[in-house]
């Protein structure tokens, strides 16, 4: 087909769509939801909400959500446009360092805001997760909990508006945790830690590197496995998440565990995601999440989403992000020639879960085999979240080949709309039928 027949029958296509979208407008929609006093019952319009409620200005609170920027976005986010229980938000780390004897250890941590609390004005739950996994063990020290206690603030040495400190405490199980970000320096600090010292704990300073951070997405916004209906929001961000990722920090510090303490440096992956995610109509309510870091530099990001109850994956939802040692980023979204094939499964007594330890990998960049250094990497909260999350070596073309790099992967397969200790409010449709223009009156 030459281009003036391809041009003749791409503009017949878009004037028969318009024409099917004219009638369908005309049409009364017979299973449009009304609106129910967005975001929850009795706390007031959208148009209403441009102040705190119960938290302090270390928190992004402007609504309607605008286009995200940095630094300002690095804050955990609040007001009324999440007051719902479907918001989600995470600062989630996720890496491999070394001491000064080269012993290697994979960590991850991050503290995890959900849902909102009529009561207090602030999240419904804060949980935190720290987890230290010496390579030559085998084996994790984990903690993972609700932090009821959560208090915002600038840090005393602040240089900028967009520094924050979020301090986070479990009296009643001996933690804290602290939380810092310097705008000037690009300066992360974590500090988790537990009366107990045997308990996993860390100490530590991150700072940021190329390629900086980077959307996840071409868009920076990722459709969070919705249902088939299309009814994402972008105005409420149903179903929708911001997504931006840093995935080379090298930190140093200290690490501790089983009684021991430890120098290391090495380098973290951040992951910054919120959005009103939760959502009960939710159809693609699994996941599994992979970073890559190839032994040649390249740092590769993918999820593929998975159906329950059989979890088999969604291929047409697929999507990656390649960054290549030079910095240039490369997307595909969606992807369906990346796929992920277990070959092991891995089970813990009283959960039903079946999680995947081992697996091949099949890319646009090659083939390689993924191979657990961490079988039991199975996560279980008092909250009720349950997850696979541990470090593999990335071995070339099968489970034969020499390794290439190392990856962090997570499984989830959290019921619908997440947690049901996690949904506080009263239920509410913050999909498409929302009219964009806010809420109108009956």
């Amino acid at each position: 087909m030459d281009r003036r027949s391809f041009m003749t029958s791409g503009a017949l296509t878009v004037a028969a769509s318009a024409a099917s979208v004219s009638a369908a407008a005309a049409a009364p929609n017979r299973n449009a939801i009304a609106a129910t006093g967005f975001p929850a019952t009795n706390l007031g319009s959208v148009r209403d909400s441009l102040r705190p409620l119960a938290l302090s200005d270390e928190l992004v609170v402007t609504t309607p959500q605008p286009v995200y920027v940095l630094p300002r976005d690095h804050k955990f986010h609040s007001g009324q446009f999440y007051a719902a229980n479907h918001f989600w938000e995470w600062h989630y780390f996720s890496g491999f360092c070394k001491d000064a004897a080269g012993n290697e250890y994979a960590m991850f941590f991050g503290t995890d805001p959900v849902g909102y609390d009529p009561k207090t004005g602030g999240f419904a739950f804060l949980p935190a997760v720290i987890s230290i996994s010496p390579i030559k063990e085998g084996k994790k020290y984990y903690y993972f909990n609700n932090f009821p206690e959560f208090k915002p603030s600038r840090p005393q040495d602040s240089t900028s508006p967009a520094d924050f400190q979020y301090d986070l405490r479990n009296d009643e199980a001996g933690w804290t945790v602290d939380e810092r970000y310097y705008a000037d320096q690009e300066r992360w600090v974590f500090r988790m830690k537990s009366r107990n010292p045997m308990d996993p704990w860390c100490d530590l300073d991150i700072r940021l590197a190329a390629p900086g951070y980077i959307p996840r997405t071409p868009t920076g916004i990722e459709e969070e496995g919705f249902g088939e209906d299309g009814r994402y929001n972008p105005q409420t961000m149903d179903g929708l998440s911001y997504y931006y990722i840093a995935p080379n920090m090298p930190f140093s510090g200290k690490i501790g565990f089983d009684g021991k303490t430890v120098d290391v440096t090495g380098s973290v992956w951040l992951e910054h995601q919120w959005g009103n995610i939760k959502n009960l109509n939710q159809e693609n309510c699994g996941w599994r999440w992979f970073s890559f870091r190839f032994n040649d530099g390249r740092m590769l990001a993918f999820r593929h989403w998975v159906i329950p109850p059989d979890n088999m994956p969604v291929h047409e939802r697929n999507h990656y992000c390649m960054v290549h040692p030079g910095g240039r980023i490369e997307y595909g979204f969606p992807n369906r020639e990346m796929r992920f094939t277990p070959t092991r499964s891995w089970t813990v007594p009283g959960i039903d879960y079946q999680w995947n330890p081992e697996g091949l990998m099949e890319t646009p960049f090659g083939n390689f085999f993924l191979k657990s250094l961490v079988d039991d990497s199975v996560f279980v909260s008092k909250t009720g979240m349950t997850f696979w999350e541990g470090p593999m070596a990335m071995l070339e073309n099968d489970s034969s080949g020499k390794q290439i790099g190392m990856a962090y992967v997570e499984q989830y397969f959290q019921p619908r709309g997440g947690p049901t200790r996690m949904r506080t409010l009263p239920e509410q449709d913050l999909a498409r039928e929302l009219p964009m223009g806010g809420v109108f009156k009956k």
